[in-house]
């Protein structure tokens, strides 16, 4: 380990000094004629600091350097209107739209979102995935979107349900917090499956943060925080629909259309249905590879924007049905239809976000964050049976304010969660009220936007656990411009629910033996990164590496290397730890070739039946490389993407009878997927292929001859089972009219 990091700082030193001091602005200049945009070739930009000029191109697009930043671009071309606009960031690609000379309306500029950035300025290290890099996959819903993503590692839970988890810093998906715009949305009830439930197309943009995050989102959040922004009213196509299709019998429709009503008032409908038609076995056991059914999904949103003060609700609603199992398999009470895994979900959630401005404080703001959640499940595996709701109400209210000058920053409130929980296990019943009332408070000092310290600290006081502390602190340091050092160190908590958090180890004969005293899981997270943008002719690159450490006073281990026809789920005090180191350097040699690799490093231990060893389906090593190239008119776009993933520790199956039997570490292995589009002038299509190499995993199911027997296992997955896919669709779109 020691000898990985020391190589890893010599990269962060060598990228830190080996460039030019010289840094590239790159962008278009433009202007509307007949209700159409284009492009102004030879308009003269300058600096009105620098002394650097340029001239755009016959198309309209300019590059021109500059020594420091912000600085103002003046922009003038013959019968146009002087363009005067403040510059911060390289990495943009700015679109200058020129009005003409008679005219006295403002310029418009437009910050095109390139896909996948990281901001310099930002106190805690957030990796923001937009629309753009959504689009280099399918991404149908929220678990398909981390493809092209080195952050964030998505695997697939057991051999019948099709579900699937995601892992930060080696760690379960459960460490991590998930929310959209700042409302909790995989949480309780719904960490099993609640990542197919939120269709890829209405999502704006992802925020990801390693490690802890805010005090203001709450206590938990030790692995990571992934935050979604959903599409706007104010911003969105007046109309937009998404179909796609697969090999394998699915189909998928998004519709989602905006509106804008007056200068305050816009609304919004999303709608989503996608559907497994037809049975698959590629690997012929005998059983579905992929559940049939179908997922239906709504949301009506309004958004209210006033002088002073903002407003944004609405109502969202799921409700899925999925059948698998044996091949033909139905539900029966008494086994004749089969192995059969029955999973049927309904939700019904309504949410608000309130905004206000304090007149007498022009830095001072109140906000407030609602939501109440009714969450229902209904899952059969075989002869197990599950049961749950959920009824949650969640309350945020957020003071913001300055201390003297705008150096000094405070934010502080209150927040309020009760989670009522019924569940039922075959003949179990458990019954579960959580209230948890918090107040936090956090102070960032900026100085200059150079150095940024922030300092936020939490109690809570939970019903049946007693009172919970989290103190957090988050440091940035740019060096330079082009750089940016962050330090973070934090303390997490968390409530398990080990019957829904682990759901897909119900697809198995495993006797479930539960301690009767779960305590909450107690972690401290620390973790550094460092990110360097550089120019690779005259294109933007970046080069980042992070190392996180995550230390658990007390975890939840759930042991499945006792017996292999046991299940012990239980909290221990032993050694438990997680070490997580990676790098990723992005180029592009050429202006339409985008080039990313990625590399990452897991040391995840825990003590399982009295052992400290690496913990079961984590790789020690995985790579990412990605590649994108659009064509210079921009209709053209290919992406491929490789993922290797590195061997893995499998659970002991040593006393199975040995046709039972499985190796104790899986074999590497490579996933490559890739997808072209053409664009037309309102609608695009696309065609791409997922796990082009045909990987399947080998006896992915124990025993599938003997379904109801003891040995009977389909949770133990560490590749994929289906085979290579193939898939087609198209992107339909009506923008909202100019003013």
């Amino acid at each position: 380990m020691k000898h990985i990091i020391i190589i890893l700082l010599c990269a962060v030193c060598s990228a830190a000094f080996s460039q030019k001091e010289d840094m590239v602005v790159r962008g278009e200049i433009v202007t509307k004629e007949k209700g159409e945009l284009q492009s102004v070739p030879g308009a003269r930009i300058v600096w009105s600091q620098d002394k650097g000029i340029a001239v755009s191109e016959v198309n309209g697009t300019f590059k021109i350097e500059v020594k420091s930043l912000p600085d103002t671009l003046i922009v003038t071309a013959m019968g146009k209107e002087k363009q005067l606009y403040v510059i911060q960031d390289t990495s943009i690609f700015y679109t200058i739209e020129l009005k003409s000379g008679v005219m006295l309306d403002g310029v418009e500029v437009i910050g095109r979102n390139l896909g996948k950035s990281i901001d310099l300025m930002d106190p805690r290290h957030v990796e923001t995935i937009g629309s753009g890099e959504l689009r280099k996959a399918a991404c149908c819903n929220l678990s398909e979107s981390f493809e092209t993503n080195a952050s964030v590692d998505v695997h697939i839970t057991d051999a019948v349900s099709g579900a699937k988890k995601i892992q930060m810093l080696g760690l379960d998906g459960v460490y991590t917090q998930l929310q959209w715009e700042n409302i909790p949305l995989v949480r309780g009830l719904s960490t099993s499956y609640g990542l197919n439930f939120t269709p890829g197309t209405w999502i704006e943009s992802i925020q990801i943060t390693k490690g802890t995050g805010s005090v203001l989102n709450g206590y938990e959040s030790m692995a990571g925080m992934i935050n979604l922004e959903l599409k706007k009213p104010h911003e969105s196509e007046r109309l937009y629909v998404n179909l796609y299709g697969n090999r394998f019998g699915r189909g998928e429709v998004n519709i989602h259309g905006a509106q804008v009503l007056n200068d305050r008032w816009s609304t919004m409908t999303f709608v989503h249905a996608s559907h497994q038609t037809f049975e698959s076995d590629v690997n012929n056991d005998g059983f579905r590879d992929i559940p049939v059914g179908f997922i239906g999904a709504a949301m009506h949103r309004w958004s209210y924007e006033g002088t002073n003060s903002e407003a944004k609700f609405g109502i969202k609603g799921t409700y899925s049905s999925k059948e698998g199992g044996q091949l033909n398999s139905f539900s029966s009470n008494d086994g004749s239809g089969g192995w059969y895994a029955g999973m049927d979900t309904k939700h019904l959630e309504l949410f608000a976000k309130n905004g206000f401005f304090l007149k007498n404080r022009p830095f001072g703001s109140i906000g407030l964050i609602g939501q109440a959640k009714y969450h229902e499940m209904n899952n059969s595996f075989g002869n197990k049976t599950y049961q749950g709701t959920q009824r949650k109400i969640y309350l945020n209210s957020i003071y913001g304010d300055i201390i003297g000058n705008s150096n000094h920053n405070i934010k502080a409130g209150l927040s309020f969660i009760l989670d009522d929980y019924d569940q039922t296990y075959n003949d179990s019943t458990f019954l579960r009220t959580e209230i948890v009332p918090g107040a936090y408070g956090e102070y960032t000092y900026n100085r200059l936007d150079k150095f940024i310290l922030v300092a936020g600290a939490r109690a809570d006081y939970h019903n049946l656990y007693g009172p919970l502390y989290t103190p957090r602190l988050h440091a940035k340091w740019n060096i330079n411009k082009r750089n940016a050092l962050r330090f973070s160190l934090g303390r997490g908590l968390r409530v398990p629910n080990p019957y829904a958090d682990y759901m897909s180890l119900m697809a198995s004969n495993r006797v479930w033996i539960v301690s009767p005293d779960i305590q909450p899981e107690d972690g401290i997270s620390s973790g550094v990164t460092f990110t360097q943008r550089f120019q690779t002719n005259d294109n933007a690159a970046s080069f980042t590496v992070d190392y996180f450490y995550t230390y658990f006073i007390n975890q939840l281990i759930v042991d499945m290397d006792v017996d292999p026809g046991e299940l012990h789920i239980y909290n221990s005090t032993g050694t438990s730890f997680a070490h997580s180191a990676q790098a990723e350097l992005s180029i592009k040699p050429i202006k339409q070739l985008e080039l990313r690799a990625a590399m990452k490093y897991y040391n995840v231990q825990a003590t399982f039946n009295d052992s400290l060893q690496q913990r079961a389906f984590v790789p020690k090593y995985r790579v990412l490389l990605n590649a994108g190239y659009e064509t210079r008119n921009k209709k053209w776009s290919i992406d491929v993407t490789g993922n290797w993933v590195g061997r893995q520790r499998l659970p002991s199956t040593a006393s199975n009878p040995e046709a039972y039997q499985r190796e104790t570490i899986s074999d590497s292995f490579w996933v490559l997927h890739s997808q072209i589009t053409y664009r037309f002038k309102r609608f695009s299509i696309y065609l791409g292929g997922e796990n082009l190499l045909n990987v399947i995993q080998d006896g992915a199911i124990i025993a599938p001859d003997d379904p109801f027997g003891n040995y009977f296992d389909a949770a133990q997955i560490w590749s994929p089972i289906s085979g290579a896919n193939v898939y087609a669709g198209l992107h339909f779109a009506i923008n909202k009219k100019e003013k």
